[in-house]
This record gives C-alpha cells, structure tokens and sequence, in this order.
C-alpha cells in the first residue's frame, strides 16, 4: 500500500481535507497533526519526500517541488 503523508507544518487539517477533496488521490493521504513523521525522517522543510520500502528501509529523500523519485517509488513498488 501506498500512503501519503502530510505533516503540519504550515498545514491544517481542513486545508489537506480541501485540497485532497479537489485532487483525486490514487493513495490514501493521512494527517500527521504531532509531526511524528517530520521528527522520525528529521524533514528539513516542506516538499519533502520520504520513500520506504517493505521492510522499512528509506529508499529516497528529497527536497523541492522538483523531484525525481519516480525510479524509486517503481523500485520499491516492484514495478
């Protein structure tokens, strides 16, 4: 399963109700209101991504509107 995860930092929780509301989702988008996410993958800022494989190993970070994960998210998804 694919998850996505959106901290609070600069977020509520009805404004990522809003926009995934408007934005079909093709995952289920949760709502990290205690930032244990941001403090587990010590996230520098927002527009970051964390890819984990099954056996919860990171397989990519990074940071920006710009990203390339593509490789790894079909990695990991076994495609």
């Amino acid at each position: 399963a694919f998850l996505g995860i959106n901290v609070a930092v600069n977020q509520t929780r009805e404004r990522v109700r809003r926009y995934t509301g408007q934005h079909e989702m093709p995952f289920q988008v949760l709502y990290d209101e205690d930032g244990i996410s941001t403090r587990a993958y010590e996230a520098p800022q927002t527009s970051y991504i964390v890819i984990i494989d099954s056996s919860g190993r990171v397989a990519y970070t990074g940071v920006g509107t710009e990203q390339r994960f593509e490789e790894a998210l079909q990695r990991v998804a076994g495609n």
